[in-house]
């Protein structure tokens, strides 16, 4: 290989660990998308439990009384949400999960205290895989200068952050007279509705995922300034799913 083809090679592999890099920065969410990804952060505050339905596009939180959430034997779930510092950031993330991730939450406070160690969750399990598991181990015990850098980390509203607030303080800032910019208006409504056909031939974990990295729990919360990077995250995972389509099991 020649220093010229070298170079070449190092400059694509640079290009796209930056642009990994940059995919998963941003959402409040954290995100565990492929076998063998993990982070490392600590536990924080209270969590949120609902119990929620997948409408084919997003969690809804389950209510009797609605029929649509009755219909095709529909039958509700448990979502668990807290809030994750994440060391390598140093910044406070939402992370969420199902009733074993959850299960195994309560394992490690109970043995090791959540308010006194850090704890590194790694995925066990392709995209798309239903039987994907996370094992979650202590790393190392907070000391005074991690817990400060903590203290000084606003939690977010898990409520808001979990029932599609978006990015995050849009609910809480004041009206103001004129139109809004285009980046912070509603996604099109024609746009959300190619996004969300696309979405429907993905697994439903991929859906998931796609949906956290974007910090919304469902496609008509986006903002326009958040399309472009939509339509790039999502064809990330329709390029996913066709490479694993395309293997040969009996090859």
């Amino acid at each position: 290989m020649t220093e010229r083809t070298t170079n070449m090679t190092t400059a694509w592999e640079t290009a796209k660990g930056l642009a990994e890099k940059h995919a998963s920065a941003g959402g409040i969410f954290v995100r565990l998308a492929s076998n063998g990804d993990k982070v490392t952060g600590v536990f924080c505050g209270e969590p949120h439990a609902r119990e929620v339905v997948w409408t084919g596009e997003r969690y809804e939180t389950f209510d009797a009384k609605n029929p649509a959430h009755q219909a095709d034997g529909k039958r509700p779930s448990l979502r668990v949400a807290i809030n994750f510092f994440v060391l390598a950031e140093g910044v406070m993330k939402v992370i969420e999960g199902g009733t074993q991730w959850f299960k195994d939450v309560l394992k490690v406070r109970d043995k090791y205290g959540l308010d006194k160690w850090s704890f590194e969750i790694e995925r066990h399990g392709e995209a798309g895989d239903t039987k994907t598991k996370y094992t979650i181990l202590p790393e190392e015990k907070i000391d005074a200068a991690l817990r400060q850098q903590i203290a000084g980390a606003a939690a977010h509203d898990l409520e808001a952050a979990v029932g599609g607030a978006g990015d995050g303080d849009d609910a809480a800032k004041p009206a103001t007279g004129g139109a809004s910019p285009a980046s912070e208006r509603p996604i099109d409504a024609a746009v959300a509705t190619e996004l969300v056909a696309r979405m429907k031939a993905l697994p439903r974990a991929d859906v998931d995922a796609i949906l956290a990295e974007l910090g919304v729990q469902r496609v008509r919360d986006l903002k326009g300034a958040q399309v472009a990077r939509a339509k790039a995250v999502l064809a990330k995972f329709e390029g996913e799913a066709s490479s694993q389509a395309e293997v040969d099991p009996f090859a």
